[in-house]
């Protein structure tokens, strides 16, 4: 079904360049894909409810629980472009202190989390101004949800030790074992089909919170059993190197600030968004859900990226490095172009799925159209970011979302938006100019080649 490409064995050569990128990306979008089905199967059990306390429970944890995952998502970046450097020199030993080591703060974060989380719970939803019974529930929602993540955030760290030996299946085949136990127990859990108990939301949590341990348990017994390059010994765990372990947070700590900028800025982008009422807010959750699917084959491609980049560099290869970032960036303009065309021509067909009244389509297919003309600018922004991590700079992308986030995102879609009054239509060529601006300052740092000389 896929190509195949042996993991920690990559074909770094010109002539086979193509097939590695596509072994390697392949996976990668089709587990970026099931997570959005699968987020997008929750809403809709949830909605069945006819509960909107429910609706609004879940969606406000999941904003918390989103900004938790930013902070291992970071670890697991760090860990990617290590494992690849040190799998490129060859040096397999330290490729697996690394891993286990990663393992480590991972599970030492995920405690920290879950004994902040777990009794702060009721106070971050009632910051979030939530009446009284959207409270109870979501507390006892991310109390349930955290109950499992000493194991469910460190499978995130995990996949990142996979992908950086050039393995981008495992990942894909365990979120595809997780997402189906997600659905199917979420469905028995919700409603309670025959002899099963109706738990309703506390059901969603359940069956989120073991498909989160479930995958958290396969990942682990990946490494373990030696089913992937990198086999880890349980105990290595146990052996802390504060040396290692400092160099894998310094390398993680701008890929968190990059992720917590960029979730500040969605918050304040969110504020703006409400201010046009209901109808464009419910138009924007139309178009951008559909629009998520150029962003999941965005994102796949960046994880190639960062892997062949900290692969090449670590085999000393400055010049292959470099090629696949362009080869891959080919690839990645090519299919979102395609998006973006689709998009132009057929936004308006493209939103009729959702159902909504004909006004909220209308505007979220014009929306759409607009967005059309930001998917091959987010195609350069993120291979190119991806290619950056690699090389181990983190940094620069950092720097990027600040600047994007103050100037462009905020700053242009306000100006757009309210002062002179463009409505959703201004929300979206806002971000289109964010994304534009965004990708040429990557463009430009990139071109400088600093990250060739980047340590990792």
């Amino acid at each position: 079904m896929f190509l195949k490409v042996p993991p920690g064995d990559l074909q770094l050569h010109p002539e086979t360049l193509n097939r590695t990128i596509l072994a390697l990306a392949i996976p990668a979008i089709v587990e970026n894909l099931l997570t959005t089905i699968v987020l997008f199967a929750n809403t809709i059990f949830i909605g069945w409810l006819r509960d909107d306390a429910a609706l609004a429970a879940v969606g406000l944890s999941n904003k918390f629980l989103w900004i938790a995952n930013g902070l291992f998502r970071a670890v697991a970046i760090a860990t990617t472009a290590m494992v690849a450097h040190f799998l490129g020199k060859k040096d397999l030993e330290t490729a697996k202190r690394t891993a286990a080591q990663s393992l480590s703060v991972g599970v030492l974060a995920a405690v920290v989390a879950t004994a902040i989380g777990i009794p702060l719970s009721d106070d971050l939803l009632m910051l979030m101004g939530a009446e009284s019974e959207v409270v109870h529930q979501g507390s006892l929602y991310m109390k349930i949800i955290l109950a499992t993540s000493v194991l469910s955030f460190p499978m995130l760290v995990a996949g990142g030790v996979m992908r950086g030996a050039g393995d981008t299946r495992t990942p894909m085949i365990i979120s595809l074992a997780t997402n189906v136990w997600n659905v199917v127990a979420g469905y028995g859990l919700i409603f309670g089909p025959g002899p099963l108990p109706e738990l309703r939301l506390v059901g969603a949590a359940l069956a989120t919170s073991t498909a989160r341990a479930l995958g958290g348990c396969l990942a682990l017994g990946v490494l373990f059993t030696g089913r992937t390059v990198l086999q880890l010994e349980p105990r290595s765990l146990l052996n802390w190197n504060r040396h290692l372990a400092w160099r894998i947070v310094r390398l993680a700590l701008p890929n968190a600030g990059e992720q917590a900028v960029g979730r500040l800025g969605s918050i304040l982008f969110m504020r703006i968004l409400a201010a046009l009422g209901t109808v464009a807010l419910a138009a924007h959750q139309v178009a951008e859900q559909v629009e998520s699917l150029s962003f999941m084959a965005g994102s796949g491609f960046t994880v190639v990226t960062t892997t062949l980049v900290g692969q090449s560099l670590g085999a000393s290869r400055e010049d292959m490095a470099e090629l696949s970032i362009r080869r891959t960036l080919m690839f990645a303009c090519g299919v979102m172009g395609t998006m973006a065309i689709c998009f132009a021509l057929f936004g308006q067909q493209m939103v009729v799925i959702f159902g909504a009244s004909p006004k909220v389509l209308n505007l979220a297919g014009r929306a759409l159209q607009i967005g059309a003309l930001e998917q091959v600018p987010l195609a350069v922004h993120m291979v190119l970011a991806g290619g950056l991590r690699g090389a181990g700079d983190t940094r620069t992308p950092m720097y990027i979302t600040m600047f994007g986030v103050l100037f462009f995102r905020v700053a242009v879609v306000y100006l757009f938006t309210i002062t002179l009054g463009w409505g959703l239509a201004g929300v979206w060529l806002g971000t289109s100019v964010d994304w534009i601006g965004r990708a040429a300052l990557m463009v430009v740092l990139f071109r400088r080649g600093r990250w060739k000389s980047v340590h990792v």
